[in-house]
């Protein structure tokens, strides 16, 4: 039986690939950086930290580009630049049934506040956390299932990047890639991290949802 549900957000939820990747554009020409744009598209979606230190920024220079970058970034969401990746039906269908909804996103917590307002699905997370709130995914799952009174094998989390299939390797929980025109990583980098399910869309996630209940039975 499975008790809750977790979910990356840019690239699962939402399609903010070119917003966010024009906004780090934007914020590290601001700044007089030179950067090769392939290996940048390559480090999109992890920790910005991760990502600026990836391009070879100086620890001292990361907090001043990383805030210029939320500023174009936020304010992309709150323009209505971001979309849904693909339909949100099953995800409300799920909710109404009593399945908790959980955010677990490496964007900052500001960003996915505007982007759910702009998505228009206020109320379909049953909580959101962004990467102001926790140190790695994988450590929160771990403190979350401990909250919701739930063990790993009775969770799922769902996410676009291999990174995400191994937090949940590592958070012991059930492993959902999701992949399609919104995805940041290549469907051969997923299936090399070998996810328990690869899915298109929220519809294939209600479906796993349901055998896993049938087979509890």
């Amino acid at each position: 039986m499975i008790k809750a549900i977790f979910f990356d957000f840019d690239g699962t939820v939402s399609d903010a690939k070119k917003i966010a990747y024009d906004s780090m554009v934007r914020a590290l020409d601001d700044f007089g950086y030179k950067f090769n744009g392939k290996l940048l598209m390559g480090l999109m979606g992890v920790k910005m930290h991760l990502i600026l230190k990836g391009l070879g920024l100086a620890a001292s220079e990361v907090k001043t580009v990383r805030k210029r970058f939320y500023k174009y970034f936020i304010q992309g969401a709150v323009d209505g630049r971001i979309k849904p990746c693909v339909s949100m039906k099953p995800l409300w269908e799920m909710k109404d049934s009593g399945m908790p909804l959980i955010v677990v996103s490496n964007s900052d917590s500001k960003f996915l506040k505007a982007s759910i307002k702009t998505l228009e699905i206020k109320g379909l997370f049953s909580k959101v956390y962004g990467s102001d709130q926790f140190s790695t995914k994988d450590d929160l799952l771990k403190k979350l299932f401990k909250k919701i009174k739930a063990s790993p094998s009775e969770v799922l989390y769902v996410g676009d990047r291999f990174s995400d299939v191994a937090f949940a390797r590592k958070a012991g929980c059930l492993a959902v890639a999701i992949h399609n025109k919104c995805a940041w990583s290549s469907l051969k980098l997923i299936k090399k991290e070998k996810p328990d399910y690869i899915i298109r869309d929220f519809r294939g996630l209600k479906k796993i949802v349901k055998d896993l209940e049938k087979s509890e039975k």
